[in-house]
């Protein structure tokens, strides 16, 4: 069960196993996730001129290089976060990178301007996935008061766009034409290629650093909500070996809480498993999931109480809300998971009613509302007459036929969309959808302002130095792009203290929000070379101290269930307002060179208050 200090016996045994060279190694490793982001992300924006010149690309054109990585992120994010809810943690860690490198590595190849963005879509599809998951890993593993280092991941992110232009440096000055309208010899205009390249290699070694270098255990936490709790003592066990230590567990230290549907007891019947899930390692999963007749879109898996589950074989309409790190009441309502554990007394003892109910009057009429996970068993001959009967009522033909449908369906078209379904109904049910929309149109509003700016900010370099004397060289403009990602490096520290410190989560995002609004006033309306890049330094340092608290906190705010889903839809939606920033961006940028960034202003200003829309035990 749950103490008075909320903390779970999961909980409790994670805090056991403490902050050891597992987890330490495990940061570093998710660490890499977020660093190829940003670097490719600076990646594209740096490479962008060049791209226009070899390809000769008009204005109105060139931002469809960025956007197309977005647009592949944006997939991604979605693609890989639900993939980690679905099918663990682990796949989506090892894949991500992998993909990332090969794709980096295939645009560097591209021979066309169709192509290259094609390239980048896939690329962008791969390394989109990174910051969700790697952050929901991260934080699965992390015990109680450490979970602010999710936030220190910033660290890595803001040196991935400072490598991306140090390498730029290095790669592309004596590797590329003189700016527009000289003339263009595009066998000397390689630097970009080689800048690609460069970057799928050090991609490449991140991914073969997670693979030969370390052995990741599944997330306990994921485990026991996928129904597999013996697998979670085992995973516990080896970490806790990692770490130098020797823990012995039971399933008792594994016991977490899930909100479970409140139906009456003979007819919530769980799904009666097949002779391969007899073993306590392969347990009923997520996947065991049917929408109810009369609900089309919403998906509900219907379970006993369990004691894993932290409730008790006699009520199931009191069990306390999960939480992720002892900060947020998260209550799911009607929603329930898996109740694994096929040697509990609760779960065999309602196979035993399945087995032996199968041909009375309440497991037909179970079979009929569609309560049970699996296909009916089919009736005998005499009771043909009477299903066919139901299955013209004006009541049921609606659901039997699309029930009948969805189970000729092939198994493996029915798991993944049966739980897609169902975590998204999840985080959109009336107790969740006011914090969901909030953090979602958040996410969405600072990649949207952040990006508009961040797109344009070599453009808008090379302009304001134009009133003074000549324009800067190509090696001058990346160096204050140098500066400009190096300035952003101390905002994930800034972060990681200010989410611990009195204002708190909430204030903190808000409050970061609204001072990269400010120094985004304070670059329009300065002169001078001194002035512009200092504000240019304040919008970097304030625009990552916000990023590391919203990545940081926007996972703790979801329960174990649905993190991964909840998280990745956040991040899709911050890759659409990447999407739409180059587009909108470019448009004002026609009108007047500032307008992009008095865009940028007003939207950061509402998001600001979204966040503070918010509580803090948000959920």
């Amino acid at each position: 069960g749950e103490d008075g200090d909320g903390r779970t016996p999961l909980d409790k045994t994670i805090d056991r196993i403490g902050m050891g060279s597992y987890q330490w190694t495990l940061l570093a490793l998710c660490g890499f996730g977020w660093m190829a982001d940003n670097m490719w992300i600076q990646a594209i924006a740096i490479i962008l001129p060049r791209v226009q010149q070899h390809y000769a690309i008009p204005d109105s054109y060139i931002g469809i290089v960025s956007s197309s990585m977005f647009a592949g992120m944006m997939i991604g994010a979605i693609g890989w976060g639900t993939c980690s809810d679905i099918l663990g943690r682990s796949m989506a860690f090892n894949g991500t990178l992998f993909f990332t490198a090969l794709f980096g590595i295939i645009a560097s190849l591209a021979t066309t301007f169709p192509m290259l963005c094609i390239a980048l879509f896939f690329l962008g599809s791969a390394v989109g996935g990174s910051m969700p998951t790697d952050g929901t890993l991260l934080l699965e593993h992390m015990p109680h008061g450490k979970e602010y280092l999710v936030t220190a991941l910033s660290v890595f992110f803001s040196f991935g766009a400072v490598l991306s232009a140090l390498v730029a440096i290095a790669l592309i000055p004596s590797h590329s034409c003189l700016p527009a309208p000289a003339p263009c010899d595009l066998a000397e205009n390689q630097g970009w290629r080689y800048e690609l390249v460069a970057l799928g290699l050090l991609t490449l070694f991140m991914f073969l650093a997670r693979m030969v270098l370390f052995r990741l255990y599944e997330s306990p936490r994921y485990l026991v909500h996928a129904g597999r709790p013996y697998d979670a003592i085992q995973s516990l066990e080896h970490i806790s070996r990692f770490n130098g230590s020797e823990l012995k567990l039971d399933l008792e230290d594994v016991i977490d809480h899930i909100e479970y549907a409140n139906e009456p007891s003979p007819r919530a019947i769980s799904r009666r498993p097949s002779s391969h899930e007899e073993s306590p390692l392969t347990g009923p999963t997520i996947f065991d999931a049917e929408a109810p007749a009369g609900s089309p879109d919403g998906i509900r898996v219907t379970r006993p109480p369990s004691p894993l589950a932290g409730g008790n074989s006699s009520s199931s309409d009191s069990t306390p809300a999960y939480s992720a790190t002892g900060e947020s009441n998260t209550g799911l309502g009607n929603h329930s998971f898996v109740s694994p554990a096929p040697t509990l007394r609760s779960l065999s003892g309602l196979r035993d009613f399945a087995h032996s109910s199968t041909n009375d009057d309440t497991a037909k009429e179970a079979h009929t509302n569609g309560i049970l996970d699996s296909p009916p068993i089919r009736p005998r001959p005499q009771e043909d007459h009477r299903r066919n009967i139901s299955n013209i009522s004006r009541r049921s033909s609606l659901a039997e036929i699309r029930k009948k449908v969805w189970w000729r369906l092939p198994r493996f078209i029915r798991k993944p969309f049966s739980s897609w379904f169902e975590k998204f109904s999840t985080v959109l049910s009336p107790e969740w959808i006011k914090t969901t929309i909030l953090v979602w149109m958040t996410w969405f509003g600072t990649s949207l302002a952040y990006t508009m700016f961040n797109v344009y900010l070599p453009k808008l370099l090379e302009t304001r130095s134009v009133a003074g004397s000549e324009p800067k060289s190509l090696e001058g403009t990346l160096w204050d792009v140098v500066i400009f990602t190096i300035g952003g490096c101390p905002g994930a520290m800034v972060g990681a203290w200010l989410i611990e410190s009195p204002l708190g989560r909430r204030l903190s995002l808000a409050g970061s929000t609204f001072i990269t609004a400010f120094f985004c006033f304070v670059f329009v309306m300065v002169d001078g070379q001194f002035a512009i890049t200092a504000s240019t330094v304040g919008i970097s340092l304030s625009a990552t101290t916000m990023w590391a608290v919203l990545y940081g906190w926007t996972p703790e705010i979801f329960s174990t269930n649905v993190r991964g889903t909840a998280c990745g839809a956040a991040s899709a939606l911050s890759r659409i307002g990447g999407m739409i920033a180059p587009i909108l961006g470019g448009t004002l940028l026609m009108v007047d060179i500032s307008f992009p960034v008095f865009a940028s202003i007003g939207v950061f200003a509402l998001s600001g208050m979204c966040v503070l829309f918010l509580h803090e035990g948000a959920g």
